[in-house]
């Protein structure tokens, strides 16, 4: 579903990603993990063509990503992002911000339109906050609608930049239920997360990062249970014992 082949990306002089191969089956949950900084949002920027790679090349099932605006556009429709903010349109109330995407997009009539917000506002638990606007919603509130608005679009995959990293504790257990759900219905998900009982429980692939580099990756179980790399390891120490 996702390649991405010798991915290279530099800011100025701060080489990002170095040589990243990576590649995502259709249906799969991969988790990627690592230190700040290690280039994690970043390899999902370049996925998404927030950001343009330096070298390299990106294949969203099986085309490349060009850098034509149509080529762009097409892929946004198909691979869902949800991000550390929630990026919701404050002037509009959750079901405009919902349906913005399906009706100036995928051109779809009201009355469609009416039925995905309902199905996916029930996903996501928020029947009755349809008419709320973001202020009158909590963090993890704001979030579940941040996701229901990127499946609006029907995405072949979704892409998570740390998606409760912006949350109070007590919030982040019912995003994460969503997203949980989103793996078991078969979603094609990449997660860049600090939660690593999330990593555990729902990955089918766990990868790390460390200076711009995929140093280690394997099964939940081959990561947590027993890492190689040294790097891993002294991280994976530092988060438990937080």
């Amino acid at each position: 579903m996702i390649l991405l082949k010798n991915i290279r990306k530099s800011f100025g002089e701060n080489t990002v990603l170095k040589d990243i191969t990576l590649e995502v089956q259709k249906g799969e949950v991969v988790v990627i993990i690592g230190p700040s900084g290690s280039g994690k949002s970043t390899v999902l920027r370049c996925i998404n063509k927030l950001e343009n790679v330096d070298s390299g090349e990106v294949y969203i099932d099986g085309q490349i990503l060009s850098d034509k605006k149509s080529t762009i556009r097409n892929m946004r429709k198909s691979v869902g992002m949800v991000f550390q903010q929630f990026n919701l349109f404050p002037h509009l109330n959750v079901y405009e911000n919902i349906a913005i995407g399906p009706i100036n997009s995928l051109k779809m009539t009201k009355e469609s339109t009416e039925k995905v917000v309902h199905d996916l506002l029930k996903k996501v638990g928020l029947e009755d906050k349809k008419y709320s606007y973001p202020t009158q919603l909590s963090g993890g509130q704001q979030q579940r609608i941040a996701i229901a608005r990127a499946l609006a679009m029907s995405p072949k995959a979704m892409l998570f930049d740390e998606p409760t990293s912006a949350l109070d504790p007590e919030l982040v257990g019912e995003v994460l239920s969503v997203m949980k759900t989103l793996a078991k219905e078969g979603m094609t998900m990449i997660v860049v997360t600090h939660e690593m009982n999330f990593a555990r429980e729902v990955a089918d692939r766990v990868i790390v990062m460390a200076d711009g580099m995929i140093i280690e990756q394997g099964s939940p179980e081959e990561i947590f249970k027993s890492p190689k790399e040294a790097r891993t390891q002294s991280f994976l120490r530092s988060v438990i014992e937080k």
